[in-house]
């Protein structure tokens, strides 16, 4: 059996793609507030914990964010294709 174009594959492929990117981005959020508030924490200063955990979550976001655009230009790279082959067998 050989396998047959499926536009649905390359679609879900996509959103697959967003999925994790949006994941990715609440991840390195998450990780950051609790590295940097930990940070934070060990000076024994309760201030400083939560100044950490907030500049971790501001740190961790931008990281996450801009790993994310990797995926999301995928996906759309993707979509992209799908999209050039509908309208070439329409014209």
């Amino acid at each position: 059996m050989s396998a047959q174009y499926d536009p649905t594959v390359i679609q879900e492929f996509a959103d697959r793609l967003y999925v994790k990117a949006n994941s990715i981005i609440r991840s390195y959020s998450i990780l950051g507030v609790i590295l940097l508030g930990f940070a934070g924490l060990a000076t024994r200063e309760p201030i400083l914990g939560a100044v950490g955990a907030v500049i971790g979550g501001v740190i961790g976001y931008a990281m996450g964010k801009e790993k994310a655009f990797a995926h999301k230009l995928q996906a759309q790279t993707a979509l992209c294709q799908v999209q050039i082959e509908k309208n070439s067998k329409s014209a």
